[in-house]
């Protein structure tokens, strides 16, 4: 055969589409996080905290019990937006803070660490399919321990209680639906930005952590010395809790004393444009990090 014959050819069959791409990243990613016991044991513990509610269900619907505990019915506490919110969502939003603390700093760094970011994104993979693989493995996750368990709970909860529970308190699945995504969406893109500057993971680790708690002390200052509303606005935790107060038509002042957060008079928008902009900042930031070549001064 004449050498001319075997020139090179493009590839002409058919391509796979974006989802099938970022769900390559995605299986892998996954596979790499549940190949530690140690996060799997702590996935298997926050399981455990939805079926203590659904006990703790049980135990409220059931009279009986309740009267064999000494309790007085009349004392005891009508579910609602603000219970729910109490109860269920703020030890989920702490539960999801520790899970991606626990596996988000360390996603990006080891692909950058190893110069495997040029031969990943060499391939017809984007950097929107890295990024969304990597994000989604945290959203499933966080997901599997937030939203979809207070789904669950909802409807226990409509079933035992009966009388048009759920039509009164309807608003509670997409509170916590809302709610939970805002708060894994921004906690994951601070991490990948995090890990995508900070290539150790301890040290990754610890940068989160810090940033999370240095604010809030900051905003806290801020208010303490020159008060108004300006250090609320780089506080993500108390505009974690105006979105949770206003979508789950929470009372304000009890939600503060649950939490110890202080929650600013400000309507949710504030709080829902807050996000936005540390989202894209941090989108930013992460983007610009992760590139298809290398510069070498």
């Amino acid at each position: 055969m004449a050498i001319f014959q075997k020139a090179y050819q493009g590839y002409s069959g058919p391509l796979s589409n974006n989802l099938d791409r970022t769900l390559v990243i995605y299986r892998y990613a996954l596979a790499d996080v549940l190949r530690s016991r140690a996060f799997v044991g702590f996935l298997f513990v926050c399981l455990l905290f939805p079926l203590f509610l659904i006990c703790a269900l049980y135990i409220y619907h059931n009279f009986e019990l309740l009267l064999q505990m000494d309790v007085v019915l009349g004392e005891l506490s009508e579910i609602d937006g603000s219970l729910v919110a109490i109860i269920m969502q703020m030890p989920q939003n702490f539960l999801l803070f520790f899970l991606v603390l626990a596996i988000g700093p360390t996603m990006i760094s080891p692909d950058l660490r190893n110069n495997a970011m040029p031969l990943i994104l060499s391939r017809s993979i984007t950097k929107a399919n890295y990024i969304g693989g990597k994000m989604l493995v945290l959203i499933v996750l966080g997901s599997l321990i937030s939203w979809v368990p207070g789904l669950l709970l909802f409807f226990v909860q409509s079933f035992l209680a009966g009388d048009g529970w759920m039509l009164a308190n309807w608003h509670i699945p997409f509170a916590s639906i809302i709610t939970s995504l805002t708060w894994i969406i921004s906690l994951t893109l601070l991490a990948f930005a995090i890990s995508a500057f900070v290539k150790w993971k301890a040290v990754a680790r610890m940068f989160f952590f810090g940033v999370i708690v240095v604010t809030s002390i900051l905003a806290q200052v801020i208010r303490e010395i020159f008060g108004g509303v300006g250090g609320y606005l780089i506080d993500l935790n108390s505009a974690l809790q105006l979105v949770m107060i206003s979508t789950y038509n929470a009372d304000s002042a009890l939600i503060a004393f649950s939490s110890d957060v202080p929650v600013p008079d400000l309507p949710v928008q504030v709080a829902l444009l807050q996000f936005l902009v540390f989202c894209v900042a941090c989108l930013i930031l992460l983007t610009r990090r992760i590139r298809a070549f290398q510069v070498v001064s």
